[in-house]
C-alpha cells in the first residue's frame, strides 16, 4: 500500500492526493513527476489534499518538498485540504495567505462537501 498517491482522470482538471503514513522519497518523486506531467498538458489544476495520517517524511523528499510546492502552487487554482489534524489545519490557513491558490479547508467527515466545492471552483 502506498503511503502517498497522486491520482488525476484524463478528462478532469481535479486531482486527489492521499497521504496515509510516512512519506518516502520515491513516493515523493512519483507524486513530483505525474502532477508535474498534468501541469505541463496546460491548464490549472485544482487538488483534494486528503491528509488520513501524517507523520513526516523521509529527509531528501522533505528538502524536495518546499521547492517543489512553491514551484507547483503557480499551476494550481484550489487546494481544498480535507484532514481532522489541527496543526495542518493552522498551517493551511496560514499559507492561504501568501498562495496564489484558493485554498479551504474541511474535516474528514465532510469529503463530499470538499469535491463539490472544488467541481464547482472556477
Amino acid at each position: 500500500m502506498h503511503v502517498l498517491s497522486y491520482e488525476k482522470k484524463p478528462d478532469s482538471q481535479i486531482a486527489e492526493i492521499v497521504v496515509d503514513g510516512k512519506i518516502s522519497d520515491e513516493e515523493m518523486n512519483a507524486v513530483m513527476t505525474a502532477m508535474q506531467a498534468d501541469l505541463d498538458r496546460g491548464g490549472k489544476l485544482k487538488l483534494l489534499e486528503d491528509i488520513r495520517s501524517f507523520q513526516g517524511m523521509e529527509p531528501a523528499a522533505f528538502f524536495k518538498d518546499p521547492r517543489f510546492g512553491l514551484s507547483m502552487m503557480k499551476g494550481v487554482s484550489h487546494v481544498a485540504l480535507v484532514t481532522d489534524a489541527t496543526w495542518l489545519r493552522a498551517l493551511a490557513e496560514t499559507f492561504s495567505f501568501v498562495s496564489p491558490a484558493q485554498i479551504k479547508v474541511f474535516e474528514r467527515n465532510r469529503m463530499d462537501e470538499a469535491r463539490s466545492w472544488l467541481a464547482a471552483a472556477a
